[in-house]
């Protein structure tokens, strides 16, 4: 799970936070990562770190979806 505090926001935590995931994954002998997030929550940071959406489920309470996305990984790009 990951959260950035508000007041932290929009000064790359989240892009320093899942490089660092990404490398450990990586480590661990990972191909692939897959996130989701809710659509009132974060859907337009992902794509920014080359992660690409590949299905929205409905359903969510309160009108909203939980976005799904897909990056796979490679060493040379973290």
């Amino acid at each position: 799970m990951l959260w950035v505090r508000e007041d932290q926001r929009h000064v790359g935590w989240g892009g320093r936070l899942m490089r660092a995931a990404e490398t450990e994954a990586i480590r661990r002998g990972c191909t692939d990562m897959i996130v989701s997030t809710y659509s009132f929550q974060a859907p337009g940071f992902y794509p920014r770190l080359g992660y690409r959406e590949r299905a929205r489920i409905q359903g969510v309470p309160g009108g909203h979806e939980d976005v799904c996305f897909h990056k796979r990984l490679s060493a040379a790009e973290v």
